[in-house]
C-alpha cells in the first residue's frame, strides 16, 4: 500500500470526516452569529463546543509529512473580526476568570471573544489546509490541528464551556431579541444543491 493510500485511510476516516464537518459547522457559527439571538448563541456553542471536545479526542495518530509547509490562511483582521463579532454579542457577559493551570491556581481575567476567536482561527485554518485537496497537507492538518488541541485551545475550549454552561443554566438573562433579519441561506448540501455526489463536494463545504 502506498504511502498516499495510508494517509487517506486517515484522512476519510469516519472521526477525520466527523470532526471536519463539526470545525465547518463552528466556522459557520461564528460568521453568522449576528442572525442568532444572544441566547441561541450561547445555547448552540454550548453544544457545539461539547461535540468538539469529544470528536478532537478521537482524531487518528498520525505524523506530519512536512510540518513546516503547515500554511496559516486566517489573517489578523479576520480574527479581529471573529473577535469583535462574539464580543459585540456577548457584552457583559463576555469577560470571565480563565483557569490557566488548575493545579497552580493559576487564574486570569480574560474574554469569551477571544477564546471563541482563537479556536476559530485554528480551525479556519484546518478546514483550509483540507480543501487544498492533496493528501499529504490533509494529514499534516489532523496532525497539527490534534497537537493544538493539546497544547493550546483545548484548555480554551474547556474553559469557555464552564462559562457558557454557568450562562445556560444559572439564570442569566440572555437577550433573546438581538438577531439580526437577515434572508435565510440554502442549508442544503452542496451536493444535493449543484447534483454532485456526496464525495465530489464533502471536502468544499
Amino acid at each position: 500500500m502506498s504511502e498516499s493510500a495510508n494517509y487517506e485511510q486517515i484522512i476519510y476516516s469516519n472521526e477525520v470526516m466527523t470532526f471536519t464537518a463539526l470545525a465547518a459547522e463552528y466556522c459557520k457559527l461564528i460568521n453568522n452569529i449576528a442572525t442568532l439571538s444572544q441566547h441561541d448563541f450561547v445555547n448552540k456553542s454550548l453544544r457545539l463546543l461539547a461535540l468538539l471536545y469529544v470528536k478532537t479526542l478521537s482524531l487518528p495518530a498520525t505524523e506530519p509529512v512536512d510540518a513546516d509547509m503547515i500554511e496559516k490562511t486566517v489573517t489578523q483582521e479576520e480574527w479581529d473580526e471573529a473577535h469583535n463579532a462574539v464580543a459585540r454579542k456577548l457584552g457583559r457577559f463576555d469577560q470571565y476568570t480563565e483557569t490557566l493551570d488548575p493545579l497552580a491556581g493559576d487564574d486570569a481575567m480574560t474574554s469569551l471573544s477571544e477564546g471563541f476567536a482563537d479556536i476559530y482561527q485554528d480551525l479556519k485554518d484546518y478546514i483550509t489546509l483540507m480543501q487544498m485537496g492533496t493528501a499529504e497537507m490533509m494529514n499534516d492538518a489532523v496532525w497539527e490541528c490534534a497537537r493544538n488541541f493539546r497544547e493550546y485551545w483545548g484548555q480554551r475550549l474547556t474553559n469557555i464551556l464552564r462559562v457558557l454552561h454557568h450562562l445556560e443554566n444559572g439564570g442569566a438573562n440572555l437577550d433573546t431579541t438581538d438577531a439580526l433579519t437577515i434572508e435565510p441561506e440554502d442549508d442544503r448540501p452542496s451536493w444535493e444543491r449543484n447534483g454532485n455526489s456526496p464525495k465530489d463536494d464533502y471536502w468544499n463545504e
